[in-house]
């Protein structure tokens, strides 16, 4: 007996299904969508820490004028201006390199278009438009140096994020990638592994043995892809029991949790702590979710869980006043409860 070739595999049927189901996922699972921007020569290679304190200290680097323009941006919600600074075809190729299987080609040319298009539609600045965006200073983040800035919204809502740059002419910079601190990932790293998945589907057992999961997510594809639908809609208790009926290893993945994570902030509070619960099992570092993990242990009044998490997130950025502040309502209401106790003691 034959076996199917992985041309044969990529029958057009299968192909248009999967490509329905990827543009699905990107707009779902993709933490920062971007659009617009020259590529970068492979040859420019990124500005590292001292590059970066070297312009912002030098008038005539136009560094100042760039951080400028990207708050302006951020602030006002024009997202054009900041958009247009984003390398996607770099980002692109970070994502999907390294796949060194028959038929990798084809992949990345089917997951590139998709991710193009939902790019298209959604925008970089999604999450943090029209927010108080502001620059503290130069970060360095898993090896890349990056301009670090804080974006506050409403609700109280905080996130830190680090742009990587390449200069391709003098005073002619690109953002290369985008760091998240909120989920301690690189929007390169996010795309890489929906990358995987989709290979995992369309490659074979040579694709499967790509994944941690052996292919387990990619055999769920589309009814990942239907939950993404779901969360788009607003449909918060349908994703909770969508994510709850899938397989126990796709149930893990960090796109899936942060899917239902995003319902359940929607459902309830005991949902949300649900989830938060079953994401320190499947990932005990919180670092990789350290804001979401510092609200969630406020709002059970572990006062020191919440204060050892904003010591970290102090550390990482170099320092923030909104952070501070965090850290000094954590401080205050732990003193109030033994305050509290204690009054309750004397008085037995």
């Amino acid at each position: 007996m034959i076996s199917p070739s992985n041309a044969d595999l990529l029958s057009a049927a299968k192909l248009s299904s999967l490509q329905r189901s990827v543009k699905m996922l990107v707009s779902a699972l993709a933490v920062l969508l971007l659009t617009g921007g020259d590529r970068v020569s492979a040859k420019t290679p990124e500005l590292n820490g001292t590059q970066l304190q070297a312009k912002l200290s030098d008038p005539a680097s136009g560094l100042r004028d760039l951080v400028s323009l990207i708050e302006k941006s951020m602030i006002t919600g024009e997202m054009s201006p900041m958009e247009d600074l984003v390398d996607q075809q770099l980002i692109l190729d970070r994502a999907t390199d390294g796949v060194q299987v028959e038929g990798a080609s084809t992949i990345k040319d089917l997951f590139s278009d998709s991710t193009r298009q939902s790019w298209q539609q959604t925008g970089i600045t999604r999450d943090f438009a029209g927010t108080n965006f502001r620059f503290l200073r130069v970060r360095t983040f898993k090896n890349r140096a990056g301009l670090l800035f804080r974006s506050a919204g409403e609700n109280h809502s905080l996130n830190f994020y680090s742009f990587t740059l390449s200069e391709v002419s003098p005073k002619d910079y690109r953002i290369t990638d985008i760091y998240t601190m909120g989920l301690n990932e690189y929007a390169s790293e996010t795309l890489h592994r929906t990358y995987l998945h989709l290979a995992a589907s369309l490659l074979g057992e040579e694709g499967r043995a790509l994944t941690k999961d052996n292919g387990a997510f990619a055999d769920s594809l589309e009814k990942v892809a239907a939950v993404s639908q779901l969360l788009k809609a607003g449909q918060w208790n349908e994703v909770l029991d969508a994510c709850a009926a899938l397989p126990p290893a796709v149930q893990t993945d960090r796109s899936i949790l942060l899917m239902r994570l995003q319902a359940a902030e929607n459902y309830s509070i005991t949902s949300r702590a649900d989830v938060l619960e079953d994401w320190l099992k499947a990932y005990p570092d919180e670092m990789d979710l350290p804001l979401k993990l510092a609200d969630h242990y406020l709002t059970q009044e572990r006062w020191d869980d919440a204060e050892r998490v904003v010591n970290s997130l102090l550390e990482r950025t170099g320092g923030d006043a909104r952070l501070q502040l965090q850290l000094g309502n954590i401080n205050y209401r732990r003193d109030r409860d033994k305050r509290l106790m204690q009054t309750a003691a004397a008085r037995n």
